[in-house]
């Protein structure tokens, strides 16, 4: 049977990070410490359970099909009855030939599944991620500094790893490969940029989600060129360190 309704672990995700917004916009009255460990709290939950889900599917995997994978399979069936096809055709022509009494062996060409796509080597993906951090820094260079003392900022500096590197792991580890599979590239990245918008709205308010979706897509392209998070999380983490020193 085949599902052509929305993917529900793509949908179901992106409901679950709003909501995690949400209880951050709550507890922001209270306080940016209680906010953030909740915040925190709510990524790690979202990642332990995408993570048993993962092996739950691979232990049972579900009978249904998205469109897009059932595609898949049945491209996989019709390329493997050429394979049988070709491979019963080249015994057919040997069995022949041996009556014939030629000794000349002949080997069928068979089609071969396309090459599957690489990760780009971590230091090259690194550095990629350093100089989109530098370049998403560029809009509030011109801002001047902020004047706040260097003291502050190890604490501080220290969270936003955590932080950043929590939201890399949810929304261009998790959520943007899934909508990806279910709905296409294009899809993943608009989805998972327009999240990434959403989530810090509480935070930044209506007037910094143009930059927000702008900073996800940037945050997306590079999860789709490198096929890694961790050049997302350093690109994270660098433009969220030049906030503390030019906002």
């Amino acid at each position: 049977m085949i599902a052509a309704a929305a993917p529900r672990r793509a949908a179901a995700l992106t409901v679950a990070l709003l909501l995690t917004a949400i209880m951050r916009s709550l507890l922001l009255p209270i306080g940016e410490l209680p906010a953030a460990v909740g915040f925190v709290i709510a990524l790690g939950g979202l990642l332990v359970i995408e993570r048993r889900m993962d092996s739950v599917r691979s232990r049972h995997p579900l009978p249904t099909l998205t469109l897009p994978r059932a595609r898949k399979h049945v491209e996989k069936h019709l390329l493997l009855n050429q394979l049988l096809a070709a491979r019963g055709r080249e015994i057919f022509d040997r069995l022949a030939w041996q009556r014939e009494g030629v000794g000349k062996r002949h080997e069928t060409p068979s089609p071969t599944l396309s090459a599957r796509g690489r990760e780009t080597p971590f230091f090259l993906a690194a550095g990629a991620g350093v100089a989109t951090g530098l370049v998403l820094l560029l809009p509030v260079m011109g801002a001047g500094a902020s004047g706040r003392p260097l003291s502050g900022f190890w604490g501080w500096g220290a969270a936003i790893v955590v932080i950043a590197t929590l939201e890399e792991l949810v929304i261009r580890g998790r959520l943007q490969p899934a909508w990806t599979a279910e709905a296409g590239p294009v899809a993943g990245l608009l989805v998972s940029a327009a999240v990434f918008a959403l989530i810090h709205l509480p935070r930044y308010g209506l007037g910094a989600m143009p930059l927000d979706f702008a900073v996800g897509l940037a945050l997306g392209g590079l999860r789709a060129v490198t096929g890694r998070v961790a050049p997302c999380a350093i690109a994270h983490v660098i433009a969220d360190w030049g906030a503390w020193f030019w906002l």
